[in-house]
């Protein structure tokens, strides 16, 4: 009996620590999902691509539904289509894709859309990031007119033993 009380606790003990582990080990879920595609590939999709540094933020409430971030953005570099000097740029708030930014930073912001209102709306796929990584990619290494080198290649040798 007292065997079976210790096999008991073991067995308890065991499956709380796995149960645990699962929890703490398992990254969060997102519904988020953007089509393949590079840097480059999202510039020539974007209709507006600057930096810019995020001055504030506020939430827009809407219904609860279509409720969102909307950030205040001094731009610093238009690197494609017309951009006044500060702009509104938005983000649904309940959305999986979503995008927040931090006042204070600066970003490479990526637009396609204009919201009903008139704002200009990023999510995660837009393509919109922090600037620290530069200026945005514009074209990729399979676009036409780029010159790339070939990989060094190494004459077969027979080996002797």
């Amino acid at each position: 009996m007292a065997r079976f009380r210790l096999l008991a606790h073991a067995a308890g003990v065991v499956t709380v620590t796995a149960v645990l582990l699962a929890a703490v080990l398992t990254s969060p879920a997102s519904a988020c999902v953007c089509f393949p595609g590079n840097e480059a590939l999202r510039y020539q999709q974007a209709t507006q691509v600057f930096s810019g540094k995020v001055v504030s933020e506020k939430v827009d409430v809407q219904d609860g539904h279509s409720d969102r971030y909307r950030y205040g953005v001094v731009v610093d570099t238009e690197y494609k289509g017309d951009v006044p000097h500060f702009v509104n740029v938005v983000t649904l708030k309940n959305y999986s894709c979503s995008l927040r930014m931090t006042v204070g930073s600066e970003y490479v912001i990526f637009t396609r859309l204009v919201s009903w209102d008139g704002l200009l709306e990023i999510d995660q796929c837009s393509g919109t990031r922090s600037a620290v990584s530069g200026p945005p990619v514009t074209t990729s290494p399979s676009s036409p007119g780029m010159t790339t080198t070939p990989p060094a290649t190494t004459p077969c040798a027979t080996a002797t033993p």
